[in-house]
């Protein structure tokens, strides 16, 4: 088979967490692109709908918006079901949203932050890994794709992001576990650890556009730290995520994959 009938998603149907901006709306984008219908789904059900109407005009394919909290295990099953009922099945789904945390050293750290950050960033993984599992299954044939980040494989450099490293570990090590427990079933468990990107989490705090001076030092810092010398952009992660998800990566199963400049390099 050619690579790029390896890549073709036509007759496939992806659905995205987190979708409606940032890396979440870059793996919308290119499920459509390589010819998938997509199910985005955002704790914003507005911001869904709308980030599915701009993919499916820009792309032609079936693209619709499912308002839902990942935290949740009734709304992780009912955007399935929500997705089969109205796409007709279900063969990729990325676990991606997240949230950030407002650092801060151990004795400081307030335990209702770190509840907040692990309810979405690990426990809504979970929930929708099982789920997407529940029908991939069925079907014995799909592939999940789980959101880590280099801060679930190595430690925090100083930003006070307690709960979202153990979060992202945690992503790393569901990610392993369920792809040994579900290969039997022909079901493919993989992540993505991005590291630095230009994206809303943390209200902004990743943006070019801060100005706070701790910020902004933080910033040269990743800078300097990151060997490829710039930030990440969504549109970096297309490429992995379509690999992932197509069946160009078929003998792929329980790795993360960096995608970071360089910065586990060094």
């Amino acid at each position: 088979m050619k690579v790029t009938e390896m890549m073709d998603l036509h007759g496939q149907v992806a659905l995205v967490t987190g979708g409606a901006s940032g890396i979440g709306l870059a793996y919308a984008e290119a499920m459509a692109e390589a010819g998938a219908d997509v199910a985005i789904v955002d704790i914003h059900a507005a911001g869904a709908q709308e980030a599915a109407d701009r993919v499916a005009a820009a792309t032609g394919r079936r693209v619709i918006g499912i308002g839902a909290d990942v935290s949740s295990e009734e709304e992780t099953e009912r955007m399935v079901a929500a997705t089969v009922k109205q796409l007709g099945r279900l063969d990729i789904c990325f676990a991606n949203a997240g949230i950030a945390e407002h650092g801060a050293v151990i004795m400081d750290y307030d335990p209702k932050e770190w509840d907040r950050v692990i309810s979405v960033n690990l426990t809504g993984v979970f929930l929708t890994d099982k789920a997407a599992a529940k029908h991939m299954t069925q079907q014995h044939r799909g592939s999940i794709i789980n959101t880590a980040s280099i801060y679930g494989l190595v430690g925090d450099f100083g930003m006070g992001a307690i709960g979202y490293t153990a979060a992202k570990g945690g992503v790393v090590q569901i990610t392993r576990t369920l792809a040994v427990q579900l290969a039997p079933l022909q079901v493919r468990v993989n992540a993505i650890a991005p590291a630095f990107v230009h994206t809303n989490l943390g209200d902004g705090l990743l943006q070019e556009t801060v100005t706070d001076p701790v910020v902004l030092a933080a910033h040269a810092e990743i800078l300097r730290r990151t060997p490829l010398g710039r930030w990440g952009e969504p549109d970096d992660l297309k490429g992995i995520a379509l690999f992932l998800a197509s069946s160009a990566s078929a003998y792929c199963t329980g790795y993360t994959y960096a995608v970071d400049g360089g910065w586990l390099a060094l």
